[in-house]
């Protein structure tokens, strides 16, 4: 199926609702969730080389921290004080070994944790495009774009540092906090209880300070994501905010939430900077306690605490302390990560609704019957939108769906399209149940032109072979021409390799359309939507469009939904829809002489190319000729 994505799909729920439902997700996660750490960390499982890698590092790290205040207290007592030029000379020598073996597998760990980082990033980009490329529109429906773009750059980054430098910084922290504690109780155990006596204070110290940060990031995390938001919509936005002139009333609300984007941020970075003064506050107690007690022993004349004894561990306490300092800002980081890896699990959670029947089976090439069987729906539970809908149409049928904004028309091709299910009835095409196929293969087999023809970055050959990627240039030539679009791509100066700015950017209304209309045709469809085809283009471009409409539809079964008379008057049957059901259906010259609903539509302005008619334009016309009929 080739598409011309636009927003002439039906929404099933407005903007306020959507963005009411995703605020209360965002703000709904509770407590510490070991699961989602478990979750995290299988993706890092997945890189079992690279982990025993950094973990053979972090062991070297972990062994030369442990060894050089060990040999500088060696240095003083063996060598300094018994006057021996041998022990001093051997102990600076390993010193400097053991410094420069230390560099190097710091060096050797970062890199390798920035390559299990990424690696990991890379996993979870993918994991995520693929899902969002496989949920439903209905999903799309309720979110707000900037917000999902927000999930897949913002969360993920979030996590990715927070697995470099906080998750396999933290193993490392911890090992060489056990060496350290090991190193110290061989040399004293005396000093060693003197050196961690507050660490129970400092352990519920650092619970606290977990509650609160937690807590801290995940506001942060939300109004980031807020703001994300509030931006998109104003960017896709932005010609009706000038057109208005909304410009100061968005900037205000922008203003807002930046605002409150940025007080969330201060307090988190506030909480997380908290940690370091009060580690370095546990550090200096400790210290001190040492230096005195320590020294204290020395004084006495203790056989086993030295003045080496007591220099080392003032170097161990320091980077004992270090590693409990960097685990609290590493902490920090996890719960941000945590917060933004309830996030993108939330995504990749979601339910696809849509998904294949276990026993679906390949569409075989269709003739393109169509049959609507007493066809329901509803875009939300107990507002129906579409009524015991029954439609017939044969192969090479034109139907032509009519009907004010909201009447079922859109509904109607998304069912086809299986965008949806039926909430009753069935939907069947050469008598095969749209449920009971996949999805790839009915789509393959249905052609979707949309109002808003939506065209991607790159060149023109690209577009219209964009789901035929095999496509050679002479079959592109060949229904480029087919849409005369061909004299016009020719014209270009790198004809049909001219790239193609976003969305389109550079080429008219019409030409876009047209290029639609030939990627729509190169996949040779059976079936044919024509979503409000010609509404967006001039008079004079309408013809073109026209001649390539005519083009397209011959040989195949199309449903057309249509504003104008020129795409309705050649209709095999037209389908007029008021609230969700089909009331009248005929052709048009039948319709016009049945002076129903029909009637007053092309009245009000469907023949002179007039926009969708509102309910209330409808009821006036309604009573001006009195009652109308219903089919």
């Amino acid at each position: 199926m080739r598409m011309g994505m636009g927003s002439g799909m039906g929404m099933g729920m407005g903007t306020s609702q959507a963005r009411g439902t995703f605020v209360q997700e965002e703000t709904g996660f509770e407590g510490f969730d070991r699961r989602v750490l478990w979750r995290l960390l299988g993706y890092l499982a997945r890189d079992r080389r690279r982990l025993l890698a950094a973990a053979v590092a972090v062991l070297v790290v972990a062994g030369t921290t442990m060894a050089q205040p060990a040999l500088i207290g060696l240095a003083i007592d063996d060598g300094i004080r018994a006057r021996d030029a041998g022990v001093l000379t051997m102990a600076g020598l390993a010193f400097l070994a053991v410094t420069l073996g230390q560099a190097g597998a710091t060096a050797a760990q970062l890199v390798i944790n920035a390559s299990i980082g990424q690696r990991m990033l890379q996993a979870m980009r993918m994991e995520m495009f693929r899902k969002y490329q496989s949920l439903p529109l209905g999903f799309y429906d309720r979110q707000i774009t900037g917000r999902l773009i927000g999930r897949m750059a913002s969360d993920v980054e979030q996590i990715g540092e927070a697995v470099t430098e906080g998750a396999i910084g933290m193993v490392a922290d911890v090992v060489i906090l056990i060496g350290i504690l090991v190193a110290m109780a061989l040399l004293s155990w005396e000093l060693t209880l003197i050196a961690v006596a507050v660490s129970p204070l400092m352990l519920l110290s650092g619970v606290v300070f977990a509650r609160v940060a937690q807590a801290a990031y995940r506001v942060m995390r939300t109004r980031t994501s807020t703001l994300n938001g509030v931006l998109a919509e104003s960017i896709l936005g932005m010609r009706v905010i000038q057109a208005f002139t909304r410009e100061h009333i968005n900037a205000r609300r922008f203003d807002e939430v930046n605002h409150a984007q940025a007080q969330a941020q201060m307090r988190a970075m506030t909480v997380s900077s908290s940690a370091e003064p009060a580690v370095e506050l546990f550090t200096a107690i400790s210290t001190g306690l040492v230096l005195w007690l320590g020294g204290s022993f020395v004084l006495g004349g203790s056989d086993t605490v030295t003045v080496g004894v007591v220099t080392a561990f003032v170097l161990y306490i320091e980077r004992f302390f270090g590693p409990v300092q960097e685990l609290a800002t590493r902490w920090g980081a996890i719960q941000a990560a945590m917060t933004s890896a309830e996030r993108v699990f939330e995504i990749l959670d979601t339910d696809e609704t849509m998904h294949d029947e276990p026993d679906a089976r390949e569409l075989p090439r269709v003739r393109g019957e169509v049959r609507f069987d007493r066809v329901s729906f509803a875009y939300e539970e107990g507002r129906p939108v579409l009524h015991e809908a029954e439609i017939v149409a044969k192969p090479g049928d034109r139907v032509a769906l009519v009907g004010a904004t909201g009447a079922g028309k859109t509904t109607i091709i998304n069912l086809l399209l299986r965008f949806y299910d039926a909430s009753a009835g069935s939907v069947r095409i050469d008598g095969h149940d749209v449920r009971s196929v996949s999805q790839a293969s009915l789509r393959r087999q249905i052609g979707l032109v949309l109002q808003e023809p939506f065209l991607f970055s790159g060149s023109i050959h690209d577009n219209i072979a964009y789901g035929r990627a095999d496509a050679t240039r002479e079959e592109v030539i060949e229904v480029a021409k087919a849409v005369r679009l061909h004299e016009f791509v020719d014209s270009l100066p790198f004809g049909y390799d001219t790239p193609i700015e976003e969305r389109g950017g550079g080429l008219s209304t019409g030409q876009r359309q047209l290029v639609s209309f030939a990627r729509a045709l190169l996949s040779d469809p059976r079936v044919l939507v024509l979503d409000e085809a010609t509404s967006s283009v001039d008079t004079q471009t309408e013809g073109v469009i026209q001649d390539a409409m005519e083009t397209m539809m011959r040989g195949r079964t199309s449903f057309v939904i249509a504003h104008r008379l020129s795409t309705v008057r050649d209709a095999t049957e037209v389908l007029v829809l008021d609230q969700g059901r089909i009331v009248e259906r005929g052709t048009h010259a039948q319709l016009l002489a049945k002076a129903g609903l029909y009637y007053n539509l092309y009245t009000l302005g469907l023949s002179t190319g007039g926009e969708d008619i509102d309910a209330a334009a409808l009821r006036r016309t309604d009573k001006a000729k009195g009652p109308v009929t219903r089919g």
